[in-house]
């Protein structure tokens, strides 16, 4: 879109065009300007016409401009450019499996988690309601990022992303890890990087649920992992299908797992262990009322399907994501030489301050 023909229509008029066209999310976006664009790859040492990677079954080329240029409309700053570059290749990798779930019936979501010291560099919330509103990072960056894939891989409702309900966590599904309340390693280091690494982890669940342990023990919290798992979302891994689970447990009941001596890797045993589940209440047929027999099935198959992320604030609330039938993909963030100074010009600390201190 040419500066001329943006000065010579109104906001409203430049959205609705954009919107006219399926280049938005539905919600207004920032007009992408030549100079806005320009601004934001400031955000990048790469050429503009550089591929970030190929998205879609038709293997569409998403260039840095491009990349920034849809950034621009979601509202990220050109600092954020680093961890859009790392996102626009987790979703190429071929092992996210990102266009099954972009388009499946199944209504998937972009599932993102940051780790690393970037999340404290460009404020990405970590604790209290991390996945939630008021944080411009953790809303901004995923919107970016999905806006980025709809436009590249032209995706739309009904035509290729065949959603029977939607997600309303499409695009808005980000947090950082609260790895400073966790007991354990950082989610990036057990996937092989470093802990002063920066990273951006993809998966694509269908479904959320929140719940808390009736004590605060780590027995309640073990078991309330394994309960609170609805019976639609199963996990395994394996070349055939990657299904994973993801368990966000806040600093609360992560604290009683550590007093308990337990490791991520004990509790994805223990998972696996006792998540057997019998079905007996079905019939196979409806019109002969024939039983079927009862059987057992384990909802855990192996700890390889089994994610553990410390998440949140003061409080008991957990929460489960999944079924991911994609990734988990981790892909490293790369930073420009300005990166800091960039850092320094854009982000602004909010005057609010969450809580640190823990309630029930």
């Amino acid at each position: 879109m040419s500066n001329q023909s943006q000065t010579e229509q109104s906001l409203e008029e430049i959205n609705q065009s954009l919107y006219r066209q399926g280049m938005t999310d539905g919600l207004p976006v920032i007009p992408p300007t030549e100079e806005r664009v320009d601004e934001m790859l400031r955000g990048t040492d790469a050429d503009r016409d550089d591929v970030v990677g190929e998205l879609g079954n038709n293997e569409n080329a998403l260039t840095v401009e491009k990349l920034a240029s849809n950034a621009v409309m979601a509202g990220c700053l050109p600092p954020y450019m680093p961890v859009l570059e790392a996102g626009a290749r987790a979703l190429a990798d071929p092992d996210s499996n990102s266009i099954q779930f972009s388009v499946s019936t199944g209504s998937w979501a972009y599932q993102w988690v940051v780790n690393g010291p970037v999340r404290e560099k460009l404020d990405i919330a970590s604790s209290s309601g991390a996945f939630g509103p008021s944080y411009h990072a953790n809303q901004t960056i995923p919107r970016a990022l999905g806006i980025a894939y709809r436009n590249t891989a032209k995706i739309y409702p009904g035509e290729k992303d065949m959603g029977v309900m939607g997600n309303p966590y499409k695009f808005s599904f980000l947090a950082g890890e609260n790895e400073e309340a966790s007991p354990w390693e950082p989610y990036h280091v057990t996937q092989g990087f470093d802990a002063d690494d920066s990273t951006i982890s993809l998966a694509g669940p269908n479904g959320w649920v929140q719940w808390f342990p009736p004590e605060n023990t780590a027995e309640h919290v073990l078991r309330g992992m394994i309960r609170n798992t609805p019976e639609s979302m199963r996990a395994s891994s394996g070349e055939d299908l990657n299904a994973t689970i993801t368990h966000f447990v806040n600093p609360y009941n992560a604290e009683e797992l550590e007093k308990a001596d337990l490791s991520k890797d004990e509790i994805k045993e223990y998972m696996v262990e006792n998540s057997w589940r019998t079905t007996n209440e079905y019939t196979r047929s409806f019109d002969t009322g024939e039983k079927v027999p009862p059987r057992q099935s384990k909802q855990y198959r192996d700890v390889d399907s089994i994610n553990v992320v410390a998440m949140g604030g003061p409080g008991r609330v957990n929460a489960i994501a999944g079924t991911s039938i994609g990734g988990p993909v981790t892909h490293e963030i790369e930073f420009p030489n300005n990166w800091d100074d960039l850092v320094e010009e854009y982000v602004a600390e909010t005057e609010w301050v969450p809580t640190d201190g823990f309630y029930d």
